[in-house]
């Protein structure tokens, strides 16, 4: 049992890390080396040889939308934005124009981002909850109980914050450097700053959300007998 126990944690695993590469590769290797091979290989003018890589990440967004059962806001203002940008890009025929629309994205995400930090449901709470439960059910539970605290919800929205400004900050300066650096180094640069932004936001969100996995943490050992539960009207550290 056990051992078919982790034959299945190692398959799910595996097929988390492949749903994360995929659009690693699709939308940032891909567009990336369809531009070099085509600019510096085949001679191809800067704004088709963007365009074509453009063109695959607006693909792919569509085909993700396309096949998901229910549609949501959000990936549907991404996506529509997405092309709506390729198309105005196409256009106008600006390549500065067809480097800074693949900044709408991050930013219409931070601006939802940012609003929901004002709700009953911060946005990056969702995305803390399997990373600190970790599917365990005891885990899970504990969480569904100190999410009430006034502590818990004044850290998820710091937390969510955290990430709406990152991104919001990475779409002004890919939109500012789109026009005042040259093409070819825009390119590789406007990969560097969503990177540089998510793994910003990743690093201290974690640390501001730190105060959540203590509250988890305490809760699940006093359900066990390792600890007094904090009273739910106290906020814990």
């Amino acid at each position: 049992m056990a051992a078919g126990s982790t034959r299945v944690n190692d398959g799910e695993t595996q097929g988390s890390l492949l749903r994360t590469l995929v659009p690693i590769l699709v939308d940032v290797v891909l567009p990336l080396t369809l531009y070099y091979t085509l600019h510096l290989g085949f001679g191809v003018s800067s704004f088709w040889s963007l365009a074509a890589g453009g063109g695959v990440s607006a693909a792919h967004g569509l085909y993700e939308l396309l096949g998901n059962r229910r549609l949501e806001t959000l990936p549907v203002v991404v996506t529509v934005s997405s092309l709506a940008g390729m198309g105005l890009s196409v256009v106008s025929g600006s390549e500065r124009f067809m480097i800074a629309k693949d900044s709408f994205g991050s930013g219409i995400v931070g601006l939802a981002v940012l609003w929901s930090v004002f709700t009953t449901k911060p946005m990056m709470t969702q995305g803390l909850r399997p990373f600190f439960t970790r599917g365990d059910a005891q885990r899970l539970a504990a969480w569904d109980r100190i999410a009430v605290r006034p502590r818990f919800r004044q850290v998820e929205r710091r937390t969510t914050l955290v990430w709406a400004l990152s991104l919001i900050t990475e779409c002004v300066a890919r939109v500012v450097l789109a026009y005042v650096l040259p093409v070819d180094t825009m390119v590789w640069l406007s990969t560097v700053l969503l990177v540089s932004a998510i793994s910003f936001a990743c690093v201290v969100g974690a640390a501001v959300a730190g105060p959540i996995l203590h509250m988890l943490d305490a809760e699940v050992a006093a359900e066990n007998g390792a600890g007094p539960r904090p009273a739910a009207g106290v906020s814990g550290r």
